[in-house]
């Protein structure tokens, strides 16, 4: 399959995930975006896990590239911190931009538990 065939059929179903998990975990003004929070960290998680398994090229497109590109959203975290700052919630705001900081930590957990489980 072609390579931009593969990131464009997991960048769809990602995209539709993210949005499934936004529809189960809706927020109210000035609430913790808790759907964000759980699409990136568990995104960056399983990027992680996937950069240290010894998968094809192809894989990697359609999985890495693809579905979980489109399942996190970096916009949506800027788009949400904003408002949540227009709406007089500069607390909660600071403290969802530290919750989304935790992503690294997760990609480094998944990579760290995927060449485990490959010893």
């Amino acid at each position: 399959m072609h390579p931009a065939a593969l990131v464009g059929l997991g960048g769809a179903i990602g995209s539709i995930a993210r949005w499934g998990v936004a529809e189960a975990m809706p927020s109210g003004t000035g609430e913790i975006p808790w759907a964000t929070i759980a699409v990136n960290l568990s995104g960056a998680f399983l990027l992680g896990a996937l950069m240290a398994a010894s998968l094809h090229t192809e894989s990697l497109l359609f999985l890495g590239t693809g579905l979980l590109g489109g399942f996190t959203t970096m916009s949506t975290f800027g788009v949400e911190t904003v408002g949540l700052i227009k709406d007089d919630s500069a607390a909660i705001a600071a403290l969802y931009v530290a919750l989304n900081l935790l992503a690294p930590v997760t990609a480094w957990l998944g990579w760290q538990l995927s060449e485990a489980f490959q010893a």
